[in-house]
């Protein structure tokens, strides 16, 4: 729920029988989507640098992560890579995300399914990994990206246990009403958006917290720790000294801070990670980025990212208690050396900063600290007025291009004030455009933000182009 395909990513799909309208101003995004990639191919450049959320990207793949096409599975079977750890125990690597097997005495036991174009190549690879019939399909969380190849193998092993959090179900419920949402912020084709849960995993084992599951003279121990969402789930396997750590683990800053999606758990994402260094792990099998079989190795990435969370939501509940503003503290949050140069802690797709507004957010309400704040009110007419006392879109327009080489965030905001008080204005949206493809060139832009960035100026160009048609 975070792929980089937004460049081409709806910029044509079939429309199947399910899914949500697009809107116009959807349409217009994915006109202009196609002209900036065409007419800067170095933004594409600069987006990609963060593509591929710890594993291989693949422009086929996110452009439509619930098709599951013929070439797109074609395009995830050239990319996949099978990898053997431990004992009778592989990860399957594909672009964005990773599944994992277990051979018991019996049968396997899968960990996570991918998304819908994976499916169908476990159906096809996994027989000759081993003979044995799948008997379990564990599924982590109901994203996009794990849950999705559940029907292909269901359909191969019809008498596979498939086994989740007994939130599941609600959450799967929560996916389809919010689907059209869901599609956008992900930059998804809203064509493919499930509108009934029939497409989602249907649990034959739930449990609430913790399940040791007796598989062939095995224990599967599985926890449920609220994180990426409320539902979510990792596994230890101790017999094999392996866990299994959904997106627990990503190999970079943890997708902790996502501004577009539902709430991140972050306290209860840190114990998780602690309870995994419990384990005293051998072998981490990540649903991203790659394995290791070193346990110090193991050890010191699950414990410093514990810290790190740890580290933030500590600092913004103390700086709450302190009647400190929102903002301030989302800015200002600290950031040690150790946090600041560790591998594990790469800001690749969201910062520190939007860790701290979620934990903000969970702990209080939606006010910001602002009077003005406080009273519904809709940011045109904000625009309009600032617009008017900056002393026209002429001054404002100066103003943010001088501001853009020192302070870009403040040249952002003044860009907003053009585009939403000057509507379709063609210096507004000519200084959108010019401001975010700007603000997307800068070092280290985490891919998140720059999506957000690349849309609005995709909206901006297509929007002068028709206005341009439309002039005489």
């Amino acid at each position: 729920m975070r792929r980089l395909g937004i460049f081409l990513a709806l910029l044509g799909s079939s429309a199947a029988a399910s899914g949500f309208p697009n809107s116009a101003d959807d349409l217009l995004v994915r006109k202009g989507r196609a002209m900036l990639a065409q007419e800067h191919p170095d933004v594409i450049r600069h987006m990609m640098r963060n593509d591929g959320f710890g594993g291989p990207a693949s422009q086929k793949v996110s452009s439509a992560m619930l098709s599951d096409s013929p070439d797109r599975v074609a395009a995830v079977r050239a990319a996949m890579q099978i990898e053997k750890h431990g004992d009778r125990m592989w990860l399957l690597r594909f672009p964005y995300v990773n599944v994992a097997v277990i051979e018991t005495k019996r049968g396997l036991v899968i960990f996570d399914t991918g998304y819908a174009s994976i499916g169908p190549v476990l159906a096809e690879v996994l027989p000759t990994l081993s003979p044995k019939p799948v008997t379990h399909i564990i599924v982590s969380h109901i994203h996009v990206d794990h849950a999705y190849g559940w029907p292909a193998l269901k359909a191969k092993w019809p008498d596979a246990k498939t086994v989740t959090s007994d939130l599941f179900p609600a959450m799967a419920a929560k996916e389809v009403r919010l689907g059209g949402s869901i599609g956008r912020f992900n930059n998804q084709p809203l064509e493919y958006q499930p509108t009934s849960i029939d497409r989602l995993p249907k649990p034959d084992i739930m449990f609430r917290d913790r399940l040791t599951l007796p598989i062939d003279g095995e224990k599967f121990e599985l926890y449920r720790a609220p994180g990426e969402t409320e539902e979510q789930i990792w596994m230890a396997l101790p017999s094999r000294s392996a866990i299994f750590t959904a997106d627990y683990y990503q190999g970079f800053l943890p997708n902790a801070g996502n501004g577009k999606r539902i709430m991140r758990h972050i306290d209860e994402w840190a114990a998780a990670l602690r309870d995994m260094v419990g384990y005293k792990p051998q072998h981490l099998l990540p649903m991203h980025s790659s394995a290791s079989d070193d346990p110090k190795r193991i050890a010191d990435a699950l414990s410093i990212e514990a810290e790190a969370l740890e580290h933030v939501s500590n600092e913004v509940v103390a700086r709450l208690n302190a009647g400190e503003r929102k903002d301030v503290i989302a800015t200002t949050v600290s950031w040690p050396e150790k946090f600041a140069t560790s591998p594990d802690l790469d800001p690749q797709y969201n910062r520190p900063n939007d860790i701290a507004r979620m934990v903000a957010m969970r702990w209080t309400g939606w006010w910001d600290g602002i009077p003005s704040h406080f009273a519904a009110m809709r940011f045109e007419d904000e625009a309009q007025e600032a617009l008017r006392m900056g002393g026209g879109l002429d001054a404002v327009d100066k103003r943010a291009r001088e501001l853009l080489p020192t302070n870009p965030k403040l040249a952002a905001r003044l860009a907003d004030w053009a585009y939403f008080g000057a509507t379709d204005a063609p210096k507004a949206l000519k200084l959108t455009i010019d401001v975010y493809l700007a603000r997307i060139a800068e070092p280290g832009m985490p891919l998140q933000e720059s999506q957000v960035y690349f849309d609005v100026a995709a909206k901006a160009r297509a929007r002068l182009a028709e206005i341009s048609q439309s002039t005489p």
